[in-house]
């Protein structure tokens, strides 16, 4: 037989050097895909707040341009919630009325960066533990409530990921991140999507540094989750305020359905 025809096996260096190409091809994949999973998740989490916007408008055009919450000419509201501590214009009972009038479904609100589970609080009201995004403050008279309808007013921020406490223990400090962000307890680093009132939405890497006019007041470094700023305006409303407040062991799994009692207040 030729000996040129013998079949060669693979030495153990070759097998070894094969184990080694793989892992370092594994090495250097995997980063790339973790951050192609978050890029997918940040740009779902921005479809569904352009979603609920757009829920918002839908609503408006029934009811004389206002967001829910607001009346036809502009007062305050129908109380759907049933939590006593809530009022028309809270974030909770705003998801409660386009929930109950199936503008989108309950998961919709929840993002994709979040734990999901099951929901069982069948009181009848919607909790910062069933929600994933902040809607803009229109508890008071101001230009921010104006902004409350449909303007399309491309610098008018309205929807955004919420803020989630992470000062620490026993502080009162005001610092905050998000569902795409996990600083050292202590320390802010927020990031997320931001929906304006024109309906787009960017996925901005700070809470504090936007650009925003509401009616006619124009605001260069805007704080999202400063209750009453510097700028003296009020930008999200006692929900949110809520939340960045509490304890940050309060970030666990949020609710992903909302059966129909709940939804209806039974």
């Amino acid at each position: 037989m030729n000996s040129s025809l013998k079949k060669r096996a693979f030495t153990l260096i070759e097998l070894l050097v094969v184990i080694s190409i793989i892992a370092l091809l594994i090495g250097i994949l995997l980063p790339a895909l973790g951050a192609a999973r978050r890029t997918a998740r940040q740009m779902q989490n921005s479809t569904q707040v352009r979603g609920i916007h757009s829920g918002l408008v839908l609503f408006a055009q029934g009811n004389n341009t206002y967001y829910p919450g607001l009346t036809t000419i502009g007062g305050d509201g129908t109380k759907e919630d049933t939590a006593a501590t809530h009022t028309a214009l809270t974030v909770e009972n705003r998801f409660l009325v386009l929930l109950d009038d199936n503008y989108f479904t309950a998961e919709y609100i929840i993002s994709p960066s979040e734990t999901k589970t099951e929901y069982v609080d069948g009181t009848g009201t919607i909790t910062t533990a069933a929600f994933s995004y902040a809607m803009a403050d229109a508890s008071t008279a101001g230009q921010r409530r104006n902004e409350w309808r449909e303007t399309s007013n491309s610098e008018a921020v309205v929807i955004g990921d919420r803020a989630k406490a992470n000062g620490a223990s026993g502080s009162e400090g005001d610092e905050v991140k998000s569902v795409h962000t996990n600083p050292s307890t202590g320390s802010n680093e927020w990031r997320g999507s931001v929906g304006f009132n024109d309906n787009h939405v960017t996925f901005e890497a700070t809470h504090d540094k936007l650009k925003t006019q509401f009616g006619d007041q124009s605001v260069t470094n805007d704080n999202l989750f400063e209750t009453t700023g510097a700028d003296g305006v009020s930008d999200y409303d006692d929900a949110l305020a809520a939340d960045t407040a509490v304890a940050p062991a309060d970030n666990g799994a949020l609710a992903f359905s909302l059966d129909s009692d709940l939804i209806d207040g039974d």
